[in-house]
């Protein structure tokens, strides 16, 4: 019988496997999402948001057995004890559902549970979930509550930063007066060995990044005959390192319609020296849908 390999080998092979535009991993702290199995409405399924080639890590409040998935697509899974790792490893469309089963060790009742594996473009999948079989404990709660004030905290700043903007001048002369330009002005740079996702549904028609206090990258996108209307929505910048550019701003004038062009823009936060590159942007649709990956960008 082979010997299992031991959880933070099996991790560490799951996570050289997958690949470097599939791992948008925030320069925050990770947080846990909790989750509490029973108290799902309607006797729904508790959702886990998944994305190709991103590790998914599901921390449970009792050993487990064993796991089976079950639908669309294909998932590498290491279980050890408490957690269960899952990878999915194969393209499958954008919402696709598969299910989860996952078997106690403990004997006690419920002896399984159910949960539904939503897939999502890789910016959007949960890294870590966090879930409840019992009553859930008061450091679970104590971390949400952390979580919700960082939330809050993060949403009064980005308040203050809109009344601000409300009493500055606008164009050069705003640049100016933020700060976000200095005597060096605004550097650009076309980007033009873009790889492109297989999948992506739009056609990419041209490429800018300008980089002052803040980096800006300007997408022109073209929607082809037939195609279903698009518009960005959200979007990621993720480093060759895993870490992640915070986006500031997503801006798409209007809803794309087939056979019509637009730029889309996104800027990101303030940020500090020169950012090493090549990145990876992903696009998408609302509810993560039809995700554009853009990658080797850099910026000047």
């Amino acid at each position: 019988m082979p010997t299992p390999l031991p959880i933070h080998l099996a991790l560490a092979f799951l996570l050289a496997e997958a690949p470097a535009r599939a791992q948008p991993a925030s320069c925050r702290e990770p947080t846990e999402r909790p989750v509490e199995l029973g108290a799902e409405r309607c006797g729904r399924p508790p959702e886990i948001r998944v994305g190709e080639g991103v590790a998914t890590v599901l921390r449970f409040d009792t050993p487990l057995m064993r796991a089976e998935v079950s639908g669309p697509g294909r998932f590498r899974q290491v279980v050890d004890r408490e957690l269960l790792i899952m990878v999915p490893e194969e393209p499958v469309a954008d919402q696709s559902r598969a299910t989860l089963t996952v078997y106690f060790a403990d004997g006690a009742v419920p002896t399984q549970a159910t949960l539904q594996l939503v897939m999502e473009t890789p910016a959007r999948a949960e890294r870590q979930v966090e879930i409840f079989r019992r009553a859930r404990t008061a450091a679970s709660f104590q971390r949400e509550l952390l979580e919700t004030r960082r939330v809050l905290q993060e949403v009064r700043e980005e308040n203050a930063r809109l009344r601000a903007a409300q009493a500055r001048p606008g164009g050069l002369m705003g640049l100016w007066v933020s700060g976000d330009m200095g005597r060096t002005g605004v550097a650009a740079r076309e980007f033009l060995d873009v790889r492109e996702h297989v999948r992506n549904s739009l056609v990419l028609r041209s490429g800018l990044t300008f980089r002052a206090r803040s980096i800006l990258v300007v997408v022109g996108l073209k929607n082809p005959l037939g195609a279903k209307p698009w518009q960005a929505t959200g979007a990621a910048l993720v480093g060759p390192d895993g870490a992640e550019l915070k986006v500031a701003r997503v801006w798409a004038p209007a809803i794309l319609n087939p056979g019509d062009e637009m730029d889309v823009l996104v800027e990101t936060e303030p940020v500090e020296g020169a950012p090493r590159g090549p990145f990876t942007l992903t696009l998408w649709a609302e509810d993560g849908k039809r995700p554009i990956i853009l990658g080797n960008i850099e910026f000047p």
